[in-house]
């Protein structure tokens, strides 16, 4: 049974009662549509709002907050941007995401904030806790902090990537008033969010926002998924001197979440701010559908599917991020998820756990093709991939992200 948020009170309470009996069924909170608030960034007003006090996981949308602090202790004189950073053991062995650094590997504190914005990664988001903090826990104390005085009022942080944690939560009109502090507090450190690459000690990894390139005045600000979160957005965008804040939480995909922002931006930007209300206004009231507790966005099942990319059906409906490994060239979809299964379980476990499959279909000659790969590692990641794939005798090319994201790209 599927438990929605819009359902009427009666039934809403009916709906988690059964959740909570059945929990096999509605795991870890109950199956949600996505809520979003779209709010103009000079007045505050609220331009549109779906259950924008809804619960929910940020995802790495936490990431925002990790550098919001970090600017603000930037901004006070108590750290610099060009200050020397040691990544430890525990920031260099983060999961999934993360940008490759390694244990001991001397980087600056602009670094890891460009690693930790651009290509979200964890391993980034721990090195600026611990450099901050002392340690990721207190640094997650001073978010949670930060966010009560920001007025994020539902908001608690355990952690400084965004992985997953049941007490770490968020809403849609909390994390549009974070994007707002970040705009007006912070002006000349926005830039951080607007960059298409990050490279750092000859390692390059493409920005993970691809609203970024896709929606017409958009110039940030950060991207977020987990299984529980789903596709998480916030995006910034001017059209001439107007500027709007969107904020998506729990899209199906990709394709999905980048449609429906340029969907409530489109709408925003056509309507006008006066007689509405306030984003501090949403606060002041939450509604009964918003108090259910945060939702499971995608089941396992959904959340493991292979990604395909260049389909007629849907091209471009996904984008390759960070480095990838690929295993072969097949005549159908379903010799190539036989091979990406073989890979995986030729890789040493951390490795097979940081990558996403993704099948690209290539047409040759008229006849189609189907690459199996995964995607996701740091360079550093990808070599030792297919290193482990050769000591089995099997096939494996490491592929840069310039690779990856050009379609006019041959490989076998």
């Amino acid at each position: 049974m599927a438990c929605r948020r819009n359902l009427r009170p009666g039934l809403l309470a009916l709906c988690l009662g059964l959740c909570i009996s059945l929990i096999l069924a509605c795991p870890g909170g109950v199956a949600a549509s996505p809520v979003n608030v779209v709010v103009d960034a000079d007045s505050g007003q609220v331009l549109m709002a779906e259950e924008p006090n809804a619960l929910w996981y940020p995802a790495s949308l936490t990431k925002m907050m990790t550098a919001y602090v970090a600017f603000s202790e930037i901004k006070a004189g108590r750290h610099r941007l060009d200050e020397p950073l040691i990544v430890s053991s525990t920031a260099a062995g983060q999961l999934p995401v993360k940008f490759g650094f390694r244990s001991g590997e001397k980087i600056t504190l602009q670094q890891a904030l460009n690693a930790m914005i651009v290509a979200s990664a964890n391993d980034a988001a721990v090195a600026v806790a611990e450099q901050i903090g002392g340690t990721e826990s207190s640094f997650a104390l001073r978010m949670t902090e930060t966010a009560r005085r920001l007025g994020m009022s539902r908001t608690s942080f355990r952690n400084a990537s965004g992985l997953p944690d049941a007490q770490q939560v968020t809403t849609a009109a909390d994390m549009a008033r974070l994007a707002l502090a970040l705009l007006h507090d912070f002006p000349e450190y926005y830039p951080f969010f607007s960059q298409r690459s990050v490279t750092i000690n000859g390692r390059s990894l493409p920005t993970v926002n691809g609203i970024l390139v896709n929606y017409p005045g958009a110039d940030g600000i950060k991207t977020g998924f987990t299984c529980g979160a789903g596709y998480n957005l916030v995006a910034s965008a001017k059209h001439g001197n107007r500027r709007l804040v969107g904020v998506l939480l729990g899209g199906g995909n990709r394709g999905e979440r980048a449609s429906e922002m340029a969907s409530l931006l489109n709408t925003g930007f056509s309507r006008g701010d006066s007689d509405l209300p306030s984003l501090q206004d949403l606060s002041l009231k939450i509604d009964v559908s918003e108090q259910a507790p945060p939702p499971i966005r995608l089941q396992a099942g959904e959340c493991s599917q292979t990604m395909v990319a260049g389909n007629s059906a849907n091209p471009g409906a996904i984008r390759l991020a960070g480095w990838g490994t690929v295993f072969g060239s097949f005549s159908s979809i379903t010799q190539a998820q036989q091979a990406i299964a073989a890979a995986k379980r030729r890789l040493p476990a951390a490795l097979a756990g940081k990558a996403a499959p993704a099948i690209v279909r290539k047409d040759y000659e008229g006849a189609s093709r189907y690459s199996a790969l995964l995607t996701g590692f740091g360079q550093v990641d990808a070599g030792r991939a297919c290193k482990a794939l050769w000591d089995s005798n099997s096939y494996c090319l490491a592929l840069s992200p310039q690779v990856l994201g050009n379609p006019n790209a041959v490989w076998r």
